[in-house]
């Protein structure tokens, strides 16, 4: 790209093409959006996509990235006080409904969109996105632990736990769409229960 834009330019171009991308991948998905009616969108040339983003996959799950942190901003506003068994069930609840419903989320269900990013982003960019989850969620553990409610357990168990209902909820095709539903509502109710007695026992 060497002169050709500025760095005001450049800032611009990104912005667009992240905002483009977000409105297509939400209407026509991962698999049925391309870089042609990307760049022709934001008025680039296609060759020009890839000084700033290395495939389409890429700018996808930087867009999935900015989405996650504003719906943590959200959901954490909601978790003020000590937590309780409800509490907890309603933030699980709640965490899934967003994912189900959300039109860029909802792809992560489908196991092609799933595979293709693992074979398009490098390993450690996958591998860096996990951490930064443990990383997130790590002052709200601690802070519902010392608000009282929370059992003292480790905080990267309690979020490992809660991470393995997010993967599960994926499986929606390998439950079955008949009973995925009411699966998930008990599995919610077995994790938030089990979480907030898991002090008492954990020493047995």
């Amino acid at each position: 790209m060497g002169g050709r834009f500025s760095d005001r330019e450049k800032e611009r171009i990104r912005k667009q093409l992240l905002k483009t991308g977000k409105e297509m991948f939400s209407v026509f998905g991962l698999k049925k959006t391309n870089i042609r009616d990307l760049t022709k969108a934001v008025g680039i040339a296609q060759g020009t996509f890839y000084h700033f983003f290395p495939s389409k996959e890429a700018l996808f799950f930087e867009i999935l990235e900015h989405e996650e942190e504003d719906v943590r901003r959200n959901l954490f506003a909601d978790t003020e006080g000590a937590m309780t068994e409800t509490g907890l069930r309603r933030f699980l609840e709640k965490s899934l409904s967003i994912i189900e419903t959300h039109p860029i989320f909802s792809q992560m269900f489908d196991e092609e969109v799933r595979e293709q990013l693992v074979r398009k982003l490098p390993p450690e960019r996958l591998e860096k996105h996990r951490g930064a989850d443990v990383e997130v969620f790590l002052p709200l553990i601690r802070r519902w632990q010392k608000q009282g409610g929370m059992p003292d357990l480790e905080p990267e168990l309690i979020i490992s736990v809660i991470r393995s209902l997010i993967l599960l909820s994926l499986q929606k095709k390998l439950i079955g769409e008949e009973l995925y539903e009411k699966t998930m509502h008990l599995m919610i109710r077995f994790v938030a229960k089990g979480l907030m007695n898991a002090g008492e026992d954990k020493h047995d």
